[in-house]
């Protein structure tokens, strides 16, 4: 049976469709350009400008959508190890330092941005050199994709440490020899 598309599972997925979406296009373009630069001997030359904007997108709403997935790489080889109190503690832990490095992120990411929008406090926008539109077009996937893995880990931290989030999903407590490894 099919899931049926509504405006709920769009907004839940938006990272997703972005993620797909800026990562096909960047596979168009540079496919096109290596057409028109071999073949026909006439390259586009915004080409380039808008791949490395669509491939910063790709890159940070992809990182939300992994962190969402629990899909970010972890070595976990010492914590698998341990067992009991010492593990959850361990885990509450690296949860809580995780919300602070995406807040210290997501902060820097926000500045960053204001700085290409707003020079010494004036509206000054930063244009791109080819296609002359304002960098912070590119510049806000930054703190969108922090923002988002922040968010992300907040719910996660207080489903899965906190116990105050009960949810129908929400993972069950497995016993010693069922828990298996997973990024943090």
């Amino acid at each position: 049976m099919k899931k049926k598309i509504t405006p709920k599972t769009i907004l839940t997925n938006l990272d997703a469709i972005i993620t797909g979406t800026t990562l096909t296009l960047c596979v168009i373009l540079v496919n096109l350009n290596v057409v028109f630069r071999y073949f026909l001997k006439s390259p586009i030359k915004w080409t380039d400008e808008v791949v490395t904007s669509l491939f910063v997108w790709t890159v940070f709403m992809g990182s939300a959508y992994a962190h969402r997935k629990h899909s970010h790489l972890g070595v976990d080889i010492v914590v698998n190890l341990i067992h009991g109190k010492a593990r959850k503690v361990i885990e509450f832990a690296v949860s809580f330092l995780t919300i602070l490095v995406l807040v210290l992120l997501t902060y820097i990411s926000c500045q960053y941005v204001y700085n290409l929008i707003y020079s010494r406090g004036v509206l000054k926008m930063t244009l791109t050199d080819t296609l002359r539109i304002p960098k912070w077009y590119t510049g806000i996937a930054v703190p969108l994709g922090f923002g988002l893995s922040l968010i992300y880990q907040v719910y996660f931290f207080l489903r899965d440490q906190l116990h105050l989030i009960k949810t129908k999903d929400a993972p069950e407590e497995k016993s010693e020899n069922d828990q298996e490894g997973g990024a943090y």
